[in-house]
């Protein structure tokens, strides 16, 4: 049975939809949203990230975070995050060890610092709990040099084998999600329209093919 134009048209839509879904995850795929995530011990002194670079334009964040081999309220306060308004009181016998400042830089000028001073907010996950010391705003296809100033003794969350991670913010990986909606629906249209329009072609193929055998040669 030979396809009609209608239904080669049907599958080019078939082709299209499958290459804008396929086209977008493989573009998901090669972002890097974690561009640092390393061990970080947190004795006093300077700690030094090799370069990294960032192929995402947006707010990144800079966070501490630490297994959780420590008891849960003991090593909230030792992160210093604030839970809720009573985090002050449970830890003011256990004061956070999280105190430092960082400088990121890129081609040797300084684009951003901070400390902890500025922020505890904090992430809690099924294994981990992460103190984010910071955030700048990065662009795509920059390398950058983070350098960090540990300035209190942190070396009682070793048993929980802190890391330092330089993330895209969360907000980035909604906005991403969000954005993936139009080439979705896109997709699915193309894909229902190819469908449709190629069974279209096949019916109709086939009533011509009957119609062509009921009148029969000669007739």
């Amino acid at each position: 049975m030979r396809i009609t134009r209608t239904g080669w048209l049907g599958v080019a839509f078939i082709v299209a939809g499958l290459t804008i879904v396929g086209g977008r995850s493989v573009w998901s795929k090669t972002r890097t949203w974690v561009p640092v995530d390393i061990p970080i011990s947190l004795a006093e002194g300077q700690f030094h990230v090799p370069d990294f670079e960032t192929n995402l334009r947006g707010q990144y964040i800079i966070e501490i975070m630490v297994q959780k081999k420590i008891p849960f309220d003991i090593l909230n306060c030792l992160l210093g995050v604030e839970r809720d308004h009573s985090q002050s009181e449970k830890c003011r016998n256990t004061p956070s060890v999280i105190n430092a400042s960082w400088v990121l830089s890129s081609q040797g000028m300084i684009v951003a610092r901070g400390s902890t001073t500025e922020t505890t907010g904090g992430d809690w996950e099924v294994g981990t709990i992460a103190r984010q010391i910071g955030s700048f705003r990065a662009d795509k296809e920059h390398r950058y040099t983070l350098d960090i100033n540990v300035l209190t003794d942190g070396s009682s969350l070793a048993v929980g084998n802190p890391r330092l991670k330089v993330e895209v913010h969360p907000s980035y990986y909604e906005g991403s999600a969000f954005g993936d909606i139009p080439f979705v629906l896109a997709a699915v249209c193309l894909v229902l329209a190819g469908m449709m329009m190629f069974m279209a072609s096949i019916l109709r193929a086939r009533h011509r093919s009957r119609a062509g055998q009921r009148i029969g040669p000669g007739q």
